[in-house]
């Protein structure tokens, strides 16, 4: 492999982080396995120290998981954990549904940064190739979702829904989800987006249930196809 480069203000770290979460995402580097420390200095060309504090962020994102006294290894997902995790998420996004819907209908700002989300996210979805391209669909699905519990104005249930990290499962999914299905849950965004530009609270709860159903079964699907549960 060839050593990865800096660029912009990317610092080492920054480069072993997206360099592992590129070889998870394409199974180079199994779920379930442990990772070699030496031989991931070897393969990106730096040292132990920005590569352990790579591993430590996707520990954090739960892509990796340490081993007690061994180091590392690659976490396993598993559908119960997904599911708990949507159960929390569709809790919280129904309960502030019509504080979100009045804030968004009022706000040309939230407006602005949701429409803008959206479209980039759909011109992305239609030409992405690199797994770089494909996470960056979900980082902006992540902040579709993060502007959603923003307009609700509490800042400690933004602070809860960014530990739930429900976007972790887009780590399985690449190459093994249609690209079809990512549109359609760009498409529900679009929905859920009209609903609270109109201010209606009850057709925002609907969507957001609508949305976070699909999503459930087509994670589920995925992960069971690819014995990862």
């Amino acid at each position: 492999m060839e050593a990865p480069r800096r660029g912009g203000n990317d610092t080492l770290v920054d480069l072993a982080y997206r360099s592992i979460r590129r070889d998870i995402i394409e199974e180079v580097l199994p779920a379930g396995e442990k990772i070699n420390l030496p031989l991931l200095c070897q393969r990106y060309g730096v040292s132990p120290t920005p590569i352990k504090q790579a591993l430590n962020r996707l520990m954090m994102e739960r892509l990796v998981e340490g081993i007690p006294r061994k180091g590392y290894r690659v976490r396993r997902v598993h559908w119960r954990e997904i599911d708990e995790l949507f159960e929390l998420r569709m809790m919280m996004e129904l309960y502030f549904a019509p504080q979100v819907a009045q804030a968004v209908s009022c706000s040309t700002l939230l407006q602005k940064k949701l429409e803008e989300n959206l479209r980039e996210n759909m011109e992305l979805v239609e030409t992405f190739s690199s797994p770089e391209e494909y996470f960056r669909t979900y980082e902006l699905d992540q902040q579709f979702h993060e502007l959603y519990i923003t307009a609700s104005g509490s800042q400690t249930a933004l602070q809860m829904y960014r530990q739930l990290n429900t976007h972790t499962y887009a780590a399985y999914l690449f190459g093994k989800q249609p690209r079809g299905k990512t549109v359609e849950g760009i498409e529900e965004h679009q929905d859920m987006y009209r609903a609270m530009r109109e201010g209606d609270a009850e057709a925002l709860r609907q969507q957001v249930k609508r949305h976070n159903e699909n999503a459930r079964t087509k994670i589920q699907m995925v992960l069971k196809l690819h014995d990862l549960t």
